[in-house]
């Protein structure tokens, strides 16, 4: 559970030296992070498409179809803060590309599951080796950028996930010919091409300066007692909720009201996705013409508050609530590159930015499980889409409500 307001902070105890600033920004080493962000993003974007291929063969519910968009965070969403401590300990560059070969083997073994219940298993491991991806980029993207370029940078990182997404969707119309499991056995080789790229590309950051003091627990509570991670962490959940939830069923969606292929569907999905980029890279721009994080945050939860109420009422046409599909995408677009900007500046201490990354993908992924489950439930209880905005909307409001506190903390990048 996450706590919207630290009582009582403390300082890391621990006197430690910052970590030195390289000369110049790596440029190439930061797009071969972001490329690592986005082919594991992948695994994200290829479960809406197949969804469903999955139903027709295994014989699914809507609900239990909901598990297989929402397993996939389970880990992210127990263990992040921990993750990101393993992550400090045995460094970001060896630790990426294993991720990249634990989500590989994963994929690999879901294109031979013959159930629901071993294909939840590999999902779960998949999460895992995404987990240490989705943690160890950013940290070697802090490592490796100057202070006047991260905000830049994150912009960039940021848009791992919808620019993955929505590139991975674009196979839909592929899926007829090489079935879901085709789509699963090519990612898997994808993600192991990409594993020895890294490992044979990425730079060697410096190495943050180590601490006497320094103890996986002791960094966690240091983290979760600092103003600001916490919180940072509680405004991604509501986002991440939300777009697990239009990237996971619009496809279901558009072919329920639209009548129109799975393929067709899986394009107009990625197409919507697609918009979230824009708002990625724009959070680097507005930040430095002088916008505060918390006012894009503020703005970007309202407006995602208003069009959420829209796309799933009632009586919104069905090409109306796709034009506010895209509208969620684009000005949502500006929250991760916000929140994830943010580590670098409310962390405990810069040893700990890994930490801060792994609490924040924590929050993430908590949005991510419990969304599509949550929809899903209330959908198929309901018999109607509306009962999707009696979930997302209050929980967009109190993310607004968070963003809140954010400003009373008056850290301002």
């Amino acid at each position: 559970m996450f706590i919207p307001v630290i009582l009582f902070p403390r300082p890391l105890p621990i006197g430690v030296p910052p970590v030195t600033e390289p000369a110049r920004t790596s440029w190439p080493a930061t797009i071969l992070a972001v490329g690592a962000g986005i082919v594991a993003a992948f695994q994200v974007g290829k479960a809406p498409i197949a969804l469903p291929f999955i139903r027709d063969e295994i014989g699914l519910s809507l609900t239990q179809a909901s598990w297989i968009l929402s397993i996939f965070a389970l880990l992210g969403a127990t263990a992040g803060a921990a993750a990101g401590s393993i992550v400090t300990r045995m460094g970001a560059r060896p630790m990426l590309p294993a991720g990249l070969i634990i989500l590989a083997a994963a994929s690999l073994a879901g294109a031979f599951a013959t159930d629901l219940a071993s294909l939840l298993v590999s999902r779960a491991i998949e999460g895992i080796g995404f987990m240490l991806v989705v943690i160890s980029a950013p940290a070697l993207i802090t490592l490796l950028t100057r202070t006047a370029d991260r905000q830049t940078a994150f912009g960039l990182w940021g848009s791992f996930m919808p620019f993955g997404v929505a590139l991975s969707m674009t196979a839909a119309p592929l899926l007829p010919m090489i079935g879901w499991r085709g789509l699963w056995g090519g990612m898997a080789v994808l993600l192991a091409l990409y594993a020895v790229l890294i490992h044979r590309r990425m730079p060697k950051p410096p190495p943050p300066p180590a601490s006497e003091d320094d103890h996986p627990l002791r960094d966690i509570a240091a983290t979760i007692t600092a103003p600001g991670p916490l919180v940072l962490a509680g405004i991604f959940i509501p986002y991440s909720a939300a777009y697990a939830v239009l990237a996971g069923f619009l496809p279901t969606l558009l072919i329920e009201r639209m009548d129109v292929s799975p393929g067709t569907a899986g394009l107009m999905t990625a197409l919507a996705a697609a918009f979230n980029i824009i708002g990625n890279i724009a959070t680097g721009p507005l930040l430095r013409l002088g916008a505060s994080r918390w006012a894009i945050l503020a703005a970007a939860g309202l407006t995602v508050a208003v069009v959420l109420a829209g796309i799933f009422a009632p009586g919104t046409p069905v090409l109306l609530a796709y034009g506010l599909c895209m509208v969620f995408f684009t000005v949502g677009g500006l929250v991760p590159g916000c929140l994830l900007g943010g580590a670098s500046i409310y962390t405990a201490d810069r040893r700990l930015v890994p930490v801060t990354l792994g609490l924040l993908m924590q929050g993430s992924n908590l949005g991510l499980l419990l969304g599509p489950v949550a929809v899903g439930a209330a959908v198929a209880a309901t018999g109607g889409w509306w009962a999707a905005a009696a979930v997302l909307v209050p929980a967009a409001l109190a993310g607004l409500g968070l963003v809140l506190v954010l400003r009373r903390m008056g850290k301002e990048s």
